[in-house]
């Protein structure tokens, strides 16, 4: 692994020897709120609607003839352009990269927002997301991580084609990453054609260390509630979660290593066997712990008879408190920290992968190699840090968002 500085522009490589495909990621980071939600996610949609010189159609029928395959994401904290093509493809490659990022055109804006909002709507009939839109929009009420579904369908309407326009200046301008994996046989030269061709990749100031969680001013020692009427449900979804410590945090891979103990490793996880094998509350019970650059949550989700709403929030804490009071065995522990690490292994196996996850710690501000140093942290978590993050969750404000027949809703 390298990582390179040349003209501003950062340049991680990842050289994979004997891999017949070469992934580029362009990562672009956000710090600022959109000026109405849904304006990156709708960028991200039209990024490859047609180019000053290709139209959408023509566009996608050379990526497609050329086997290259291009992907746009846009999350909280950034919107990541991903290329993987054939190695001797390069030079085509980032030729149509390059025209991409600099002479979209963003055609079809009318036409990709009409789409956007009937998929914004079918995700909404579904229950759990609806639930969860709740949830995460009040979790982080008066900051842009709280531009969910349900909020940019309220504002979609608002949104012009000038606003794409300004987004497109504003990515432009932003801390920026270019992050590679494959075959590369010369890295100088790769390094120079970067520095001559993609001078747009110049970054601002890369963040030396992601911000903490502290930003959000967390809480501590109430519950809110929020409750959400629908009828026509045979079962309740149910979230309840907190503003937590992130990965910038020295809680982070404790956190982690007992979130997996309680409800992320699936069928051996606490919350699996005592809330559904035990006392059948659930066919679906889980813990996560998602982090984001300015913050992370950790949340329990279960989907149970609306009669057991109180029953499974008992049990969530029960189960929190359980780990706060006395510590895992060792062989939990251990269970615990090879599911982790078997993971992180698994999802990095390809040069996408790899390229994906380099260029996203990076940005992040955790520098090169963060997977092997996690990996270290997380092996050197032991039982009293498990007993410890716990009890740094259960201190935190709770919020619990609860969807179903209102006459459930008196808990």
């Amino acid at each position: 692994m390298e990582h390179i500085i040349k003209n501003d522009i950062d340049i991680i490589i990842n050289n994979r020897k004997n891999t017949p495909r070469t992934s580029v990621c362009f990562y672009f980071g956000i710090d600022e709120p959109e000026k109405f939600s849904g304006t990156y996610g709708l960028f991200a949609k039209l990024l490859l609607q047609g180019t000053k010189t290709k139209s959408s159609k023509t566009l996608a029928t050379e990526l497609e003839n050329n086997c290259i395959d291009v992907s746009v994401k846009a999350k909280q904290d950034y919107i990541k352009v991903n290329f993987l093509f054939l190695n001797e493809d390069f030079k085509l490659a980032m030729d149509y990269a390059k025209d991409i990022l600099l002479n979209s055109t963003f055609e079809e804006f009318e036409k990709e927002k009409f789409k956007m909002k009937g998929e914004i709507k079918a995700d909404l009939d579904n229950p759990r997301l609806l639930a969860s839109d709740a949830f995460v929009k009040r979790l982080f009420k008066g900051h842009y991580y709280s531009n969910t579904a349900s909020k940019t369908l309220e504002e979609l309407d608002k949104i012009q084609i000038e606003d794409i326009f300004e987004t497109h200046k504003k990515i432009l301008n932003s801390r920026k990453v270019l992050s590679i994996a494959g075959d590369i046989k010369n890295t100088q030269e790769l390094i120079e054609f970067f520095v001559q061709n993609f001078d747009f990749m110049k970054s601002c100031k890369i963040n030396p260390k992601i911000q903490t969680y502290d930003d959000f001013e967390p809480e501590s020692g109430n519950v809110e509630i929020i409750k959400i009427p629908k009828n026509d449900l045979n079962q309740a979804q149910l979230f309840q979660g907190y503003i937590a410590p992130n990965i910038g945090s020295d809680l982070y891979p404790k956190i982690s290593v007992m979130n997996n103990i309680l409800g992320s490793s699936g069928l051996s996880s606490r919350l699996f066997v005592e809330l559904r094998d035990k006392q059948g509350l659930a066919y679906t019970v889980r813990s996560s712990y998602e982090n984001l650059y300015k913050a992370a949550v950790f949340s329990f989700y279960i989907a149970t008879e609306p009669k057991n709403i109180r029953k499974s929030l008992d049990g969530f804490i029960e189960e929190l408190s359980k780990l706060a009071d006395k510590k895992p065995s060792e062989d939990e522990l251990k269970g615990a920290k090879e599911n982790i690490t078997g993971k992180l292994e698994y999802f990095s196996q390809t040069n996408s992968q790899l390229a994906s996850i380099e260029g996203y710690n990076y940005l992040m501000g955790l520098g090169l190699n963060y997977s092997d140093k996690f990996i270290n942290l997380i092996n050197k978590v032991s039982a009293d840090d498990v007993c410890e993050a716990a009890k740094c969750i259960l201190k935190r404000k709770s919020l619990i968002c609860a969807l179903a027949p209102e006459k459930y809703l008196d808990f």
